[in-house]
């Protein structure tokens, strides 16, 4: 592990409060501390530009995430909180969806990472969904993510987040939408810059991952949908590179 002073996206990491403004799930979000077993976040850092997203421990030391989150040359880490203050882990290696395009704003981007070494005891792998059927319209589902509060301003984010929202009408068979209603506005509800990668909840097996937004409005980080690749339709891929890894992901 190494001190998260040392990597450049620290002020995302260590961001002071702000008032909620926008926020994953907007007014029905809150901190939660109930997923903080299970999620961290992803941390990036390329040619002086530097993102963070949301990621899920599907095993102690394998992380699920969304592709453009690490695709490319980045130089990635895993930020989590101990003790008080927050440590970083280094990425051992990574694995990117071969249906991901980084050039279509619908294409398989979820990504796995294999960290250099395990996450402390207290983390508590999740089961991915290997079912074959699809969610219905208005079933309930859990998101969550460390993405912005504030539209546009990157110190507010840091703060995980979680909302029960729908799945709405879908238009790709692989792919879902969440959200309140399909014209839901961003006091209602709202997927921000730092919450892709992270995951849809059914209980607590992960049945998605969140990977975009609908723009709305004059929002610059923010938008009211979200759109989540299925995670059963990519169960193989995921269990063969976990096999190339020597790694198995976490029994439901």
């Amino acid at each position: 592990m190494i001190k998260a002073r040392r990597f450049a996206v620290l002020a995302l990491v260590l961001a002071a409060a702000v008032p909620e403004a926008w926020a994953l799930g907007g007014r029905a979000s809150g901190p939660d501390s109930g997923l903080g077993a299970h999620l961290v976040m992803v941390l990036s850092n390329e040619r002086n530009r530097h993102g963070a997203c949301t990621g899920t421990a599907i095993a102690r030391d394998i992380i699920l995430t969304a592709a453009h989150c690490v695709a490319g040359n980045k130089r990635i880490a895993v930020a989590y909180p101990e003790n008080g203050s927050h440590v970083l882990q280094r990425v051992a290696a990574k694995a990117i969806h071969p249906g991901f395009s980084p050039r279509s704003r619908v294409s398989i981007d979820i990504a796995l990472i294999r960290l250099e070494g395990q996450l402390p005891a207290r983390f508590l792998p999740m089961a991915i969904d290997r079912g074959a059927g699809g969610h219905a319209v208005g079933a309930r589902r859990v998101i969550a993510g460390f993405g912005l509060a504030v539209d546009g301003l990157e110190e507010s984010a840091g703060t995980l987040r979680s909302a029960r929202v729908s799945v709405l009408p879908r238009f790709y068979p692989r792919f879902m939408r969440l959200g309140y209603t399909p014209d839901a506005g961003l006091d209602d509800f709202a997927v921000c810059t730092g919450d892709s990668g992270g995951p849809v909840l059914e209980d607590r097996l992960v049945v998605g991952v969140v990977y975009g937004r609908e723009a709305f409005g004059r929002a610059k980080s923010c938008g009211t949908t979200a759109q989540a690749v299925r995670v059963a339709p990519q169960a193989g891929w995921i269990d063969g590179v976990l096999g190339r890894w020597g790694r198995s992901a976490a029994a439901p």
